[in-house]
């Protein structure tokens, strides 16, 4: 795993191997009670998880989004919510090719079938405001996140997997030409799919950070004891 950089920079710097990894899910398991009936259909879960390597810097890391500042927890999708809480809310997202954009969430489970005629769901649409791409090639892997609303900390929603580059524009609305879109896999789901949690303070930063330390001395130090008792 490389972090991008644009072609005039180089190839990117090296972050680490894929340890845990899923791209489809059974519809069954994803939505649940709120599944098709259809067995072979699939949700779209592109996510992975990504240990640092070893010599990687983890000082030049930040737990806030430039251009957003700090964010807060994830946020958790309830189906079962008023469809307002989500639909028609503001989004945000730092891509590597188009940076810092602005757009809406206008659907939720979207279904769609490939080209062998196998359906899937993508959870997020997202478009981009005031005619605006959302996202552009090179930004999937960005965070999707609501802003925040009455003083709360902007909360992330989803990861951008794809969108018009992969499958075209999209007709949205009647009376209105193709647009511009942007598909977004649910984060918290993804989250309790790879067993993970995502890390949004500084202070919970230093504390993983001195879980691990002592999960990776722990060997090491029972290494030395055993070879002293010899």
């Amino acid at each position: 795993m490389f972090h991008p950089l644009p072609p005039n920079l180089g190839p990117g710097v090296y972050l680490g191997a894929v340890e845990r990894a899923t791209s489809f899910i059974t519809d069954d398991v994803w939505y649940g009670i709120y599944a098709g009936k259809n067995p072979e259909t699939f949700v779209r879960a592109d996510g992975a998880f990504i240990p640092f390597a070893d010599d990687f810097d983890i000082s030049s890391v930040s737990t806030s989004v430039k251009g957003v500042g700090v964010i807060g927890d994830v946020k958790a999708i309830d189906l079962q919510s008023p469809i307002g809480s989500l639909i028609g809310r503001q989004v945000v997202k730092v891509g590597r090719s188009s940076g810092l954009t602005t757009g809406t969430v206008v659907a939720y489970a979207l279904e769609y079938n490939d080209e062998k005629g196998i359906c899937f769901f993508t959870d997020f649409l997202v478009v981009g405001e005031n005619q605006q791409t959302f996202d552009l090639e090179g930004d999937s892997g960005s965070l999707i996140i609501l802003t925040g609303q009455d003083g709360e900390k902007p909360q992330p929603i989803g990861i951008i997997w794809g969108g018009t580059a992969n499958r075209g524009r999209l007709k949205l609305k009647s009376g209105q030409g193709p647009e511009n879109w942007t598909s977004g896999v649910d984060l918290g789901r993804l989250l309790d799919l790879l067993e993970l949690d995502l890390i949004t303070t500084s202070e919970g930063l230093q504390a993983a950070l001195e879980e691990q330390r002592i999960t990776l001395a722990a060997p090491a130090a029972a290494a030395n004891s055993n070879a002293t008792e010899s």
